[in-house]
């Protein structure tokens, strides 16, 4: 029954080898001996995308184009795979790709090139699942298709789309039809006229969640190298905590603000089909890892500190900008027409801070200049870049600022740029020059995270990082 699905998604470092294969056979395995049917979502070998997006740059390099093959050569000998299952299909569909860029460069193109890390990946590891489970191979492309948004730039349009979510009772049935186990590629939609388009960079997840609404699933089991979401980046702060458990609204702005375990754009879909999603560590099994449902009510207050890169802020000065009717129709009018969005605004009498985010937007530094060409047309424009936005994210979290009064002692010798609360009272953003925001990040974790020896705060967060690797087997 459709009703019965589990959809569990791998990233790129859960399918780099053997062993992370044997991973996934274990938990589809014990999944179906659970009486569920089982969909797998895999991402590209870890890697792989950042290589063929060096191929989209050098189409004729035939260095890139070995390396790539040779990576998954090696990932089927692994496999115990037969080459001749995946091999020339493969260079045929590549040679096919690469001179579509050639003769037709763009977005378009760059996306069926970019889409086939997904393809060689779970081509092979579907035959690896074979010599063991009953498994089929399903075409994502199938199962989705992006929304045609007319604003959007082309390179948003095609590689970082968007579907509507939703069930769809009809493919649920067919694919019930097919064998218990089912792999699929994430990443990967199409477009109304059947050409490949992608979800964005960690667009997996995306896909998931999709599929998983579609089949109106019980769950989303997202299976990745950290065991959940932590209070910060463990990377950067190892006293971070694991979080227990997260509504969707507070995972949503978890991952739009910087915490990159799970896109945002996942988070959104799960919640619009109120699918639950369960975040594990495929190296750490025995830890239970974070939930993400409908509501949550243990306590309120800031749970995690996330950081975003990548951030340029535009100061745009008017003389007259209060009295100048239409003035902030016309700027963001501007944005709109150039297809870039904005993360964070603030006004004052004379001037008018917009944040926006150069990774979402697809925008190296060097593209700003005709958005700024634009903007000077009705305003003195002023650009800060590199920048970061440190956000703090929980509910009630307002009510931080009473505990940070150490911490923002750091403004007295460095520039605050901006401060935003959003009207949610889910996130408190401040964005400052790259290089002022590790300290912040580091203060603020100390006076709003409790440690893992405080009364009661085991009800929210569970172990810290140091504890995890400290107790993981030597």
């Amino acid at each position: 029954m459709a009703e019965n699905w589990l959809v569990l998604k791998f990233g790129g470092t859960s399918v780099a080898g053997r062993s992370q294969w044997e991973t996934i056979a274990s938990l589809a395995q014990a999944r179906q001996a659970d009486g569920y049917r089982v969909l797998l979502v895999c991402s590209a070998v870890a890697g792989v995308t950042n290589r063929l997006m060096a191929l989209t740059e050098q189409p004729h390099s035939k260095s890139i184009q070995a390396e790539l093959l040779d990576l998954h050569r090696v990932l089927s000998e692994e496999l115990n795979v037969n080459e001749k299952h995946w091999l020339q299909q493969a260079k045929l569909l590549m040679r096919e790709r690469l001179d579509r860029l050639v003769s037709n460069p763009g977005p378009a193109s760059n996306a069926g090139l970019l889409a086939m890390g997904e393809w060689l990946s779970t081509q092979i590891g579907v035959r690896f699942l074979q010599q063991s489970l009953n498994v089929g191979w399903v075409d994502a492309h199938e199962a989705l298709e992006i929304l045609e948004e007319g604003d959007l730039s082309p390179a948003r349009r095609w590689l970082s789309a968007s579907c509507r979510p939703g069930p769809n009772p009809e493919l649920a049935e067919k694919w019930t039809k097919l064998n218990p186990i089912l792999l699929t590629q994430g990443f990967i939609a199409r477009t109304s006229d059947g050409e490949t388009a992608l979800l964005g960079r960690g667009g997996s997840d995306t896909s998931a969640a999709l599929l998983a609404g579609r089949l109106s699933a019980q769950r989303l089991e997202i299976w990745t190298d950290v065991p959940g979401l932590f209070s910060a980046d463990p990377r950067l702060i190892p006293q971070a905590r694991l979080l227990r458990d997260v509504d969707y609204a507070e995972a949503q702005e978890m991952a739009a603000s910087g915490a990159r375990v799970v896109h945002s754009r996942c988070i959104r879909a799960a919640a619009a089909t109120n699918t639950p999603i369960v975040i594990r560590d495929t190296r750490r099994r025995h830890i239970e890892g974070t939930r993400i449902g409908e509501s949550f009510s243990e306590g309120a207050g800031a749970k995690t500190i996330t950081c975003q890169e990548k951030m340029t802020v535009l100061l745009l000065q008017n003389l007259d900008a209060r009295h100048q009717v239409g003035f902030l129709a016309r700027v963001f009018e501007i944005f709109k027409c150039r297809g870039i969005s904005v993360d964070l605004v603030a006004t004052s009498e004379t001037t008018t801070t917009v944040a926006i985010n150069r990774e979402t937007n697809h925008l190296a530094v060097g593209d700003l200049g005709p958005l700024i060409t634009d903007l000077e047309t009705c305003c003195k424009v002023e650009v800060f870049d590199p920048c970061v936005c440190v956000n703090l994210v929980g509910r009630g979290v307002r009510n931080a600022l009473s505990r940070m009064q150490k911490t923002m002692e750091i403004f007295e010798q460095r520039p605050l740029l901006m401060l935003s609360q959003s009207a949610n009272d889910l996130c408190l953003s401040i964005l400052v020059q790259s290089g002022d925001h590790e300290s912040l990040l580091r203060n603020a974790h100390q006076a709003l995270i409790p440690g893992s020896d405080e009364a009661g705060s085991d009800l929210q967060f569970g172990a810290s990082w140091e504890q995890i690797i400290n107790s993981d087997p030597a």
